[in-house]
């Protein structure tokens, strides 16, 4: 997983739920590196601790945390990606192509998610996402949080999930 996310991560327990619970989940952690890639394990033992220092379920604590991600950290550091869209439908169009591929060549070892995306016209999009790290939680977040970039209300119908024996997990975003 991308070192980005691991500081993310970081950022959002800091944030949302204090130094001393943040300190508490990470302890023992190596100071992760942006530009580097590290075992999904990681992340979900972090993850794993988060959710029992919190009390929070998996799923909550990753619609929370990826809500965060969009809306501070990535639209902080990609402010010039968000800016390029005029809306949040105009962004989620171009996650998969060029960011996604950006972050496979540039990045030796990441594997960021597969994701489909597809303009249903007046209907919204389809984003339909594979993973083996399953967290499909932290993508409704990261649509969340990219309404609020743009101020958008944004409506997130998961139609498909892994967690139920599905081959990938299916959305139908609307725009309200």
């Amino acid at each position: 997983m991308h070192g980005l996310i691991f500081a993310s991560f970081r950022d959002y327990l800091v944030t949302e739920h204090g130094v001393d619970v943040a300190k508490d989940v990470t302890a023992g952690e190596p100071q992760y590196t942006l530009s580097e890639a590290y075992p999904d394990e990681q992340f979900l033992a972090l993850l794993g601790r988060a959710c029992e220092r919190t009390g929070l379920s998996r799923d909550e604590l990753l619609f929370a945390f990826g809500d965060f991600t969009a809306a501070t950290t990535f639209a902080r550091l990609y402010s010039v990606l968000f800016r390029a869209s005029p809306t949040a439908r105009d962004f989620l169009l171009t996650v998969e192509t060029p960011i996604h591929e950006v972050v496979r060549e540039t990045i030796p070892g990441a594997v960021p998610p597969e994701l489909a995306v597809r303009d249903l016209g007046e209907d919204g999009l389809e984003i339909v996402y594979r993973s083996p790290r399953r967290i499909c939680a932290m993508l409704r977040g990261l649509v969340h949080g990219t309404g609020r970039v743009y101020d958008e209300a944004v409506e997130v119908r998961e139609l498909e999930c892994m967690h139920h024996g599905s081959a990938a997990c299916r959305f139908e975003i609307g725009f309200p």
